[in-house]
Formats: structure tokens, sequence, C-alpha cells
């Protein structure tokens, strides 16, 4: 067969698969299944099942099984599967692991234990017909022992998002299990593949390994965690291409599978570990994660597990003993995984009912039994009816799951710790500060540069927010972007934040998650070009603190010209230091701070930013609220006094959730203005944070109110504008 009939068979293979996957794929997602059995069903579809049956002749000629195409496609499969477990790895959350560490260690370990072994004597007992190398039996059984042990957490992850679960303590549990499931599965993988690379098996080849996957993990979670975090920052900051930071991503993967590869264990945990510290990067923007997501599950996914049904031949199960075995093989699996899980769920503190949902919810496979399936068929250790029994096994088994699992859930009540705790996640999902990564600081040498250096320092501290500072202009002679002031004074604050909390959980963190060293938190850019500010807030950030000696013009609502054109360039909040000669705010000492509060979104984000400060400096917080009333009826008067508690209440449970005192004030003014100026000239204030929303006109600008505002206050303000 010639190339370009080669080539032109491969892009029809390709045509049919992506096409005929999708439509599947759809329509299994609309009736609450997993796109991926649309996708294997179109592999099966297009197989000798199916295809191969009614049109032989142009089965055979779309699908040939040449060498040349046979590799193509294969490479291609193989790519998915690196890039499937990168995605893995990067919603892989370690830091749920450690909140019931007990419960989740002793579920993961009995749940893989009992099924491994079960699957192991299984293997022992299948006759030698069903294993490809009858002198390897044990690497045959070894595959199919974790197959049959693992729960797959993408499944595991959608079930519970479908029966409303995702967010319950046994829904969590069930999903830091499949966690721990997945990371040991592909260190058990690696060192299987690798035993079954050196063709025998023997306890210094099982050492070697073992001892490759060990050394591996631990240099990836120490130096390379720092490595590729930087790797991510330096790409987006730096290069102007589009999508660099992919680009960087797939090139992590691909070296990361490489060395794993090198060391005698298998590519599969490398891609994997490289998802899991992909994801650990502090600069991975939803952006960003969207992008690589949309790009692997548009075309890498849908070929891979079509090509993986490709691998099914339904007609080994006209064969009733082969039939048998395939039932055996899911019982095994289920009744294994099953009580497995449920004697580690006692055994780690549950209760009974507790335990039989969670080994309900485990038995769902999936995604990663089929990549394992494939794996051992491309290795050579699994045989083609051995493979077909594994993934049905993985579509019967996460078929059953969700009716069972919902009816075990009806049947654990909700305790009241659970329930506010679930109130709470609730209310915290229309928080905006929580969710900020990175902040942007720009400075001059003028005191409200000091100001915002600060606040900003102890921001970052604060929220674990990666922080850049820009600088301009630079000091005469301190050619060393680390000799300018306003870095070192944002280091300074940061510094003092983290040394008076330096166990406290940031940002929403478990106890688990890596906790940033202030190199990595702060560091400083050149202002080398005139427009570097334009370019800079082009990168993803949250948040911009301000420090120039006069933000506003001498006349009108405008900002100065640079700044100005900062914040037409940027969507994001932009917090400008005012009244910076007047600070004595010195993070260390708790800064007592004063937020003027209307319930409207930019008061609301106001709030929120003060709180992370009073938060990081051990401050305090006094929330001030205005009833504007016009009227003097009683009618306006409690319909006014009714809208300012609503806003309080909020406050204060925004205060209680972030540990922050809050003291609430109310007056009536018709004019707010007077009524705020006069609260804080009356008060002991360090600092007041003020939320303006912006006009827009050729740039935007403050309104009168918010302008007129900010030139009365005496003491230092953050202008918090949107």
């Amino acid at each position: 067969m010639g190339a370009d009939h080669t080539t032109a068979i491969f892009a029809t293979e390709l045509i049919l698969l992506l096409f005929i996957g999708r439509l599947l794929g759809e329509g299994m997602a609309r009736i609450g299944q997993p796109a991926l059995f649309g996708q294997l069903l179109t592999g099966l579809v297009l197989g000798p099942s199916v295809f191969g049956v009614l049109a032989p002749g142009l089965h055979q000629t779309l699908f040939p099984g040449t060498p040349a195409l046979k590799s193509m496609i294969d490479a291609l499969s193989q790519i998915g599967i690196l890039l499937l477990l990168l995605l893995t790895g990067m919603e892989t959350n370690l830091g749920l692991v450690s909140r019931r560490r007990r419960a989740v260690i002793s579920t993961s370990l009995f749940g893989i234990a009992v099924p491994f072994v079960c699957g192991v004597a299984l293997a022992y007992a299948l006759p030698a017909t069903l294993i490809p190398i009858p002198a390897a039996r044990l690497v045959t059984a070894l595959f199919l022992g974790t197959a049959l042990s693992i729960s797959s957490v993408k499944i595991v992850a959608m079930v519970l998002m479908e029966v409303g679960a995702i967010r319950r303590d046994l829904g969590q549990l069930m999903l830091a299990t499949a966690i721990l499931d997945d990371t040991i599965a592909w260190v058990i993988i690696a060192v299987i593949a690798g035993i079954a690379a050196h063709g025998t098996v023997s306890w210094s080849t099982a050492a070697t390994s073992v001892g490759g996957a060990a050394l591996f993990l631990a240099v990836s979670f120490t130096i390379g965690r720092r490595v590729v975090a930087n790797i991510i920052r330096w790409t987006n900051d730096n290069l102007i291409i589009e999508v660099p930071v992919i680009t960087a991503i797939l090139l992590v993967m691909l070296v990361m599978a490489l060395t794993t590869d090198m060391i005698g264990v298998h590519t599969a945990l490398g891609a994997f570990v490289a998802g899991m510290l992909v994801g650990q990067s502090p600069i991975l923007t939803e952006h960003i994660e969207g992008e690589l997501r949309g790009f692997v599950l548009a075309f890498f996914s849908p070929v891979f597990f079509a090509v993986a049904g490709l691998g099914m031949d339904l007609r080994s199960f006209t064969d009733p003993t082969l039939l048998a075995y395939t039932l055996a093989v899911v019982l095994v699996a289920s009744i294994g995984k099953f009580l497995g899980a449920l004697a580690g769920g006692r055994i780690g503190g549950l209760s009974g009912r507790e335990s039989l949902a969670l080994a309900t919810g485990l038995n769902a496979r999936g995604s990663t039994e089929v990549i394992i399936a494939s794996i051992g068929l491309s290795m050579g250790v699994l045989s083609n009816q051995l493979y077909t029994m594994i993934v049905a096994m993985a579509i019967i088994t996460t078929l059953a799951m969700p009716p069972t699992l919902r009816w075990m859930l009806a049947r654990v009540p909700m305790g009241d710790d659970e329930t506010k705790r679930l109130e709470k996640e609730e209310a915290e999902e229309n928080e905006t500060v929580p969710k900020m990564e990175r902040a942007l600081v720009y400075l001059d040498d003028s005191p409200n540069a000091t100001l915002a250096a600060q606040l900003a320092g102890a921001f970052a501290a604060g929220q674990q927010v990666l922080t850049t500072v820009i600088h301009l202009p630079a000091p005469e002679g301190a050619e060393d972007a680390l000799q300018r002031p306003g870095l070192e004074t944002v280091v300074l604050a940061a510094r003092s934040v983290l040394e008076q909390a330096p166990a406290t959980k940031q940002n929403g963190d478990s106890a688990g998650s890596a906790k940033l060293k202030l190199d990595e938190l702060v560091q400083a850019k050149p202002a080398a070009a005139a427009n570097v500010i334009e370019k800079e807030v082009a990168k993803g950030y949250s948040i911009v603190f301000v420090g120039i000696d006069r933000p506003l013009s001498d006349t009108g609502q405008r900002f100065d010209a640079q700044l100005a054109t900062l914040i037409h360039a940027f969507a994001g909040p932009v917090a400008i230091a005012l009244n910076g000669s007047r600070s004595t705010c010195e993070p260390g000492n708790g800064l007592r701070i004063l937020v003027p509060t209307g319930g409207t979104a930019h008061a609301r984000l106001a709030t929120e930013l003060a709180l992370a400060l009073a938060k990081a400096t051990n401050g305090r917080l006094t929330v001030l609220h205005v009833f504007a009333t016009q009227g003097d009826t009683d009618l306006l008067r409690g319909r006014a006094r009714r809208q300012g508690l609503s806003v309080l209440v909020d406050a204060r449970r925004l205060g209680k959730r972030s540990g922050v005192q809050v003291e609430a004030l109310t007056t009536m003014n018709s004019q707010p203005e007077i009524a705020i100026r006069r609260a804080a000239s009356g008060g002991r204030y360090d600092l007041m944070v003020l939320g303006a929303s912006l006009r827009l006109g050729d740039l935007k600008f403050l309104g009168p109110g918010s302008e007129t505002l900010v030139r009365a206050i005496s003491i230092p303000i953050l202008l918090v504008a949107q």
C-alpha cells in the first residue's frame, strides 16, 4: 500500500473515530452516563464485533491493520494515555487526602489489597489459553489484580456530582480515597511494567523498579515542585507567543514521562506526577487549564477511548466459558472492592452506614481501568480476551454505581457539623478574594508607595498570592531589582506576616498544602519599557496594588495618565493607596480598618479585601453602613434599617469565616459621604478600605461621590476601584 493511501486511510479512521465518538459521547452524556462510554462504544461499533461482521470487506479496507497504520494509531493512542494521565494528575488534590487521612488511607489500602489478591488468585485459575505468555503468568496476574482493585477518580467525581453528593462529607471521603487509589495505581503499574520490561520476574528487578519509582517521587515532590512552578511562571511572564504555558506543560509531561522510562518504570507514572505538579502551580489559571483540557478532550480523549473499544471483540462472549470468566471478573472486582473498602472504612472509624456507602461509591472503575488494560495489552501481558473482560468489568461496575450510591446516601443522614460546613461553602462560592492567584504591585518612591507596598506584602503572605513588584522609576544606582525600596518593603511586610502565623491555613488550603516560601511569593520586574505596565497586566493578574505620588489629577475625577491607562487595560480590581504620608501602618502591629459598605458588589469586594488585611495583620475591622433616606416616615426608616442589617449580618458572617473580629456601626444620613467622613475622623483607624465603581468614558474615572469622599478623608485610604 502506498504512503498516500496510508495517510488517507489514517485520516479516514480519525474522522470516523472522532465524529462517531463525539456523537455517541453526547448521547451518553444526555442520559447521565460518562461520555467515555460512548467513545468506547464507537470502537465496538467500528471494530470486529459489529462493523467487521456487517461489512467485512469495507471494514478490512478502512481498518486493514497494516504495520504502518497500526503504528500510527498506536502512537496517537499512547500520547492520549499520557495526556489523560496529565489531566488526572492536575485534578488530584492530595490536600483532600490529609483531611481524613486515617479513614482515607485504611479504606484505600484495604480497598486495593483485597480485590488485588482476589484478582491475582483469579489469574492463576484462568486457563493457559487466556494468558499471552504462560511463563510470565505472574506479570499478567499483577496487571489483572491492579485493574480489578482501582477506583477511577474521574468517574467517582462525575457520579458524585450527578447525585448531588460531591460536597458531602462522604462524597469528599470517596473522592479523597479515589485520589489515593489513582496515585497508588500508577506507582504499582509503573513498577509492574518495569518488571515486565525485563522479561523476567526477580527480586532484584522488583527492587530496582520500586527504588526507581521511590527516587522519582521523592525528587518530584521536593525539587520538582518548585522547578515546575518556576517554569510555568517564567513562561507565562516572558514569552509572547500564543499559549506558551500549554507548550511548557506538555514539555514538562514528556520530559517526566521520558525520565520514568529511563529509570525502568512506565511513562504513565511520569505523566501522572507531572499533572500533579502542574496542578499545584500557584499561577495555573482556570483559563489556561480550560484550554489544555479542551485540547485533550476534543481530540485525544475520543481517539484513545475509541481505539480502546476497537481492541474489544464481543464475539468472545459467544463462548459460554469465556462469558463465565467475564462474570467472574466482574464479581471478583465488585465483591472484593466492596468488602475491602467496607473493612477499611470500619477500621478508619466510620459508622456501618458510612462504610457501606463508601464501599458502594468506590466500585466505579471507568477510565482508569481502560488505561491500565490498554497498557497491559500494548505490553503483551494481557490477551485480547482478558482485555475485553477488564473493559467490560469497568463499564458494568460504573453503570451500576449511580443508582446504588444514591440509594445508600439517602440512608446516611447529614449531621449538624456537615450541614453548617455545606452552608459555609455555599456562601464562600460568592467570595472573590479567596480565588485570587496573582497580584501586581506598581510603585514609585512616594509615601503612597510605602503604604501600598506594606498592604500588598501583608496581602501576599496572608492569602499566599504570588506577587510581582514593578518600581517606577528605579532609584538611581539601584540596578539590581532586589535593591529597590518598594520591593524591600513588600518583602518585609510579607515576612512579618509569615513569621507571625507560620502554621496558618491560607486561602482555604488544607493542612497538607505546600506553603510558598518568601522568595517564591514575591519577585521584582524591571521597568525598562515605557509600556511595561500595559504589557504586564495582560499576564493573568487578579488584582493590582498601586502606590504613586499623585494617583488623582488635581481637578476632576480623572486618574494620573499612566494609572488611567493601567485601569483601562486591566479588567480586575485596582487597589490604590492614598494619604500615605499620614500612614503609621505596620503590618506586625495589627491594623484597625474602617470599611463603608452599602451592599453593592464593589463594597463587598472592599470588605473582603479589608478582612484579608485584618486577618494577615491580626487586626480589627469596623464595618460602617449609612442609611441614606430622604424620607421621615416609619415605613422608610424600617425598610432602610432592614437593608442595613442584612448588609451588616453578611459582613459579620464574612468576618466569622475569616476569624476576624468585626464591629458594626450604623448611622442615618441623606448624604452618606458626610457620615463616612465623620466616622473616619472620629475613630482611631489606621486605614480605610473604600470600594468604588468606576465610570466608563474614553478612560475609566471615579464617580463624583467617590472622588469627593477620597479628597475629604484625612486617614490613609486603600481605594478598591473596578
